[in-house]
């Protein structure tokens, strides 16, 4: 039997998809924008016409100079990666506990399929002692 999802869990993951698909938006978009630059640098403030349409890609690569292209394609490539499995990303890292209540957390006995902590009912009944509780 399936365990039934809660508000709770449908919550934080939609939380963490969110997140990973802003961090892969980000990476994309910054990622196009280093390639795109490059490729400005490149085409238009080329001082030599003379090497070709890509000559210009070359002559601004120079030392200290900030690559574009070798920055910018990881970036895209691991930002879109994260954008298209951001979906399966988030069920992978929230998953579903295996034992206790899903809504609440409990690792008590369950009896009659019910949740004595917060009344969640189609449970089945879980094995193990009821977590003891302190006096103070």
């Amino acid at each position: 039997m399936q365990r039934p999802l809660t508000s709770r869990t449908i919550g934080v993951r939609a939380v963490v998809f969110w997140a990973i698909r802003a961090v892969g938006v980000a990476l994309v978009c910054y990622g196009t924008f280093l390639i795109l630059a490059r490729l400005v640098f490149g085409l238009f403030l080329s001082p030599d016409y003379a090497r070709g349409v890509f000559g210009g890609v070359k002559i601004w690569m120079g030392i200290a100079e900030d690559h574009g292209w070798v920055r910018g394609w990881p970036m895209l490539t691991v930002g879109g990666v994260l954008c298209l499995a951001s979906r399966p990303l988030s069920r992978w890292i929230i998953a579903m506990p295996d034992q206790g209540c899903p809504r609440c957390g409990y690792a008590g006995t369950v009896s009659g399929g019910r949740c004595p902590e917060c009344g969640l009912e189609g449970l089945q009944p879980i094995a193990g002692d009821a977590p003891t509780r302190s006096a103070d």
